[in-house]
């Protein structure tokens, strides 16, 4: 391109440099923070099946971020998502420990995906209720927030969870 120059690879500029958010971390630093204090935030449910907790924050003025936890019947696998569907937090039993590897991975994947559903069947309340205030309640609003979003609504969220746990464990008898 006319006017740029070749990059001079003395300089301290990196691939990096132009992001304005990077901070290197110095080897030095202080900080009594670790990368595995992230996981402190973890709150694990009591009741199991379904629940919602919250995480709380560094900032006790700052709302904590809702988290959406399912467990599957056999109490062996705990997933915790946020809101958007990421996953927080999965949390094994040791009975795990009589599972094959590819039934672990099988079990962590339908119950991750179960807690994905009741997060976006989240978010399809908290807009259609942000809709509902600027007068939008109809049809065609439903219609947008599941065939363009592909927001589960709360009902197609608990019944997809019934059915998976009716027919995934429906000889289990741990």
């Amino acid at each position: 391109m006319v006017g740029d120059s070749p990059r001079n690879p003395d300089d301290d500029a990196d691939d990096l440099s132009a992001l304005d958010f990077y901070q290197p971390v110095a080897a030095d630093d202080e900080s009594d923070l670790t990368a595995l204090d992230a996981f402190v935030a973890y709150v694990p449910a009591d009741d199991g099946a379904e629940s919602f907790v919250t995480v709380p924050t560094e900032d006790p003025e700052a709302e904590a971020e809702p988290l959406f936890t399912v467990t599957n019947p056999p109490g062996t696998v705990t997933v915790s998502t946020y809101l958007d569907g990421r996953v927080q937090h999965i949390d094994l039993s040791p009975r795990v420990t009589h599972m094959s590897e590819k039934e672990l991975a099988e079990e962590i994947v339908v119950i991750a995906g179960l807690a994905t559903q009741d997060a976006k069947s989240a978010q399809y309340e908290f807009m259609l209720d942000g809709l509902r205030d600027h007068g939008h309640d109809d049809p065609a609003t439903r219609d947008f927030l599941q065939r363009d979003l592909d927001l589960p609504t709360p009902e197609e969220a608990r019944a997809r969870r019934a059915e998976v746990f009716a027919t995934r464990y429906a000889g289990s008898h741990e």
